[in-house]
């Protein structure tokens, strides 16, 4: 008895509302803490506990488990017992404080050490229905899957914002950065939205734009800064024909002659109203030639006088008769038949030759520096009237029976050296008894060879290796369009003109069938630019005969003035008397009066690269949008909205 009564004695006195003892107590009995861990597990009448309230100056209480304190006190000696019913866990005189250790956070703000703590167990409630372990678990297992899956949604929402702002905060697209700036007002924030927004879709109409005209159009022409010498390209080809179809002696004795077919030719040509055919005779090519060259005017004829280069030279070695749509003419520096055609047949007849050596010349391949300057298609020495072709023509105004015009005189062409000429469409006249200046100036053409990697129906143009003709051996358009005519001539009227590409067992047509040629030709009109690259060999014709991407044409510049027997004449080109050189010769010089000359090019419009580069630019340099911030009232103000084209 005395031994309990001492220990009573020396029992410590605890303030009742001093928690701070208890928990030193209880942490100077390290191994009684699991003890008062297990208080949570019991269930036991309530009793009231005071309680301070955050939102407001009044203590109120609330219920403490007392079987938990009667559990201290019988299994620790240490723990007194205590004659009062409550137990409290705050010091009413310190005032709440936040909870220690944890970051200061937006939800935490309320959150105080005088919340409620209760000890009661939420599983040894009487009141309430108890659960067996297994539905315990279940519903435990259900709760974490659905927080995880929930915390997951959460986490992945959070992160994709948070990359959203990153990227609106170092963009260095104009505006975007303040989009994602929470430091703006949601007004400000809506402007720039707006703002970027209506930049973006200015750039991709822009951008779309260029992509149309880069898709509908990709091919620019453009002038050459490196200009092109004389010696780079050749000289004219030139074409000259008499007016005068028959020469009169010839005409007589024809008539006097007993040789139907040649009185049928002969009407044929010199009548444009006649109605008589020759079907019962059949016209060759063979037949047609030798009458074209009887009725026609010798070069020899024709060609008094020729200065190349700036020497005399004999006409008859640089001038060759050709067939033309105006008969038998004479031609200077044109490729021989074999460079022209592919397979080119001999007119021993016509009595043709050449003085040097004849290449396989053409626009896209040009000259190779081992050429020798001679070589034909010879090249002009330079500029000025010396260096050119000057000419003594002599019309021969007695021998004239039917004239292809109302008036007599020269119809000359300049022509590419590779292409048959064409001169009742596109020649000019030159007069008797006039001396002309003609000025030569070439319009050259190139290409850029990347360009071959854009569609022929796009770039408009075709390279020498890419569209085959079926007679020449070279593609010019003049060339294409030609024997296209000659195609759709045979195709509807089953013959071709005499001064057409075709094979040696053609039928010529007759002046019957020139309705029949009209509308040949005509059709083939419409067809000219179609888009069947298939060659011309088909059965339908097809011309599709654009330019060539590599060509070259003359174009010429005239001045005339008429020759007068009184002033002195120029012995050289008098042929017979003055008399009769004034009525019956012309004399002509062409030359050219530049060294050097600007071609054309066809180049992209842009790359891909450049339309990249194009686009990049318009989309980031659409919208430039400044802000300044305010020195004085510390507010943004915007400055400038400006428009980059």
């Amino acid at each position: 008895m005395e031994d309990s009564s001492e220990r009573e004695k020396k029992r410590p006195t605890f303030n009742l509302w001093n928690d701070a003892q208890i928990l030193t107590h209880l942490t100077s009995n390290v191994d009684r803490a699991p003890d008062y861990v297990r208080m949570k597990i019991f269930n036991a009448p309530v009793m009231p506990s005071r309680t301070y309230n955050r939102n407001s100056n009044e203590n109120y209480y609330n219920t403490a488990d007392r079987a938990s304190l009667d559990y201290l006190k019988t299994s620790n000696d240490a723990i007194p017992s205590y004659s009062v019913n409550t137990v409290h866990l705050q010091n009413p005189y310190r005032p709440p404080q936040r909870l220690e250790g944890f970051a200061s956070r937006d939800h935490t703000k309320g959150i105080y050490r005088s919340q409620d703590f209760t000890l009661r167990s939420r599983y040894n409630n009487l009141f309430a229905k108890k659960e067996s372990p297994a539905n315990k678990n279940n519903d435990q297992a259900n709760g974490k899957t659905e927080r995880s899956k929930t915390g997951k949604k959460h986490e992945r929402c959070t992160e994709i914002s948070e990359l959203a702002k990153q990227y609106c905060s170092y963009s260095t697209l104009h505006g975007l950065r303040y989009v994602g700036d929470s430091g703006l007002s949601i007004v400000e924030r809506i402007f720039w939205i707006i703002s970027f927004t209506t930049a973006l879709t200015v750039a991709i109409y822009y951008i779309c734009y260029l992509y149309q005209k880069w898709n509908g159009a990709p091919i620019i022409i453009s002038l050459s800064p490196d200009p092109i010498s004389l010696n780079e390209f050749p000289f004219p080809s030139v074409t000259i024909c008499n007016m005068n179809k028959v020469k009169k002696t010839e005409a007589k004795r024809i008539e006097r002659g007993l040789d139907e077919l040649d009185k049928l030719l002969m009407e044929d040509i010199c009548n444009s109203e006649s109605n008589v055919t020759y079907e019962q005779q059949t016209v060759d090519w063979d037949r047609m030639l030798r009458f074209m060259i009887n009725v026609s005017q010798p070069c020899t004829d024709m060609l008094y006088y020729c200065l190349w280069h700036g020497n005399q030279t004999d006409c008859e070695r640089i001038f060759n008769p050709t067939m033309t749509d105006e008969g038998i003419c004479c031609n200077f520096n044109s490729v021989t038949k074999k460079h022209l055609f592919y397979n080119a047949r001999d007119w021993p007849d016509l009595n043709i030759t050449y003085p040097s050596e004849s290449v396989d010349w053409n626009a896209e391949k040009g000259y190779d520096a081992s050429m020798s300057a001679d070589v034909i298609p010879w090249r002009p020495y330079g500029a000025g009237l010396i260096y050119g072709l000057t000419l003594a023509l002599d019309v021969d105004m007695n021998e004239y029976y039917c004239s292809s015009t109302a008036g007599a005189g020269f119809k000359m062409l300049l022509h590419n050296p590779v292409e048959t000429p064409k001169v009742a469409d596109f020649s000019f006249a030159i007069t008797p008894g006039e001396e002309t200046r003609v000025i030569v100036r070439p319009r050259i053409s190139t290409a850029n060879p990347a360009i071959i990697s854009i569609p022929q129906r796009k770039r408009k143009c075709f390279f020498t290796a890419e569209r085959k003709l079926r007679y020449y051996r070279t593609y010019t358009q003049r060339n294409c369009i030609l024997e296209c005519e000659a195609n759709f001539t045979q195709q509807l009227c089953d013959c071709v003109q005499y001064y057409m590409p075709k094979s040696s067992n053609t039928p010529i047509c007759g002046k019957k069938d020139e309705p029949c040629a009209k509308r040949a030709r005509r059709a083939m009109e419409v067809k000219l630019y179609d888009e069947d690259l298939t060659s011309n060999i088909t059965k339908i014709p097809s011309c599709n005969c654009w330019p060539g991407c590599f060509e070259i044409s003359y174009r010429v510049e005239l001045s005339q003035n008429k020759l007068i027997p009184n002033f002195q004449i120029d012995k050289r080109y008098m042929k017979k008397d003055i008399n009769y050189f004034t009525e019956n010769m012309a004399v002509v010089h062409l030359f050219f009066v530049d060294s050097q000359f600007t071609k054309y090019v066809k180049n992209e419009l842009f790359g891909f690269i450049e339309f990249l580069c194009k686009s990049n630019m318009t989309f980031f340099n659409t919208f430039l949008i400044r802000r300044r911030q305010s020195r004085n009232q510390g507010k943004y103000f915007w400055i400038a909205l400006e428009t980059l084209n």
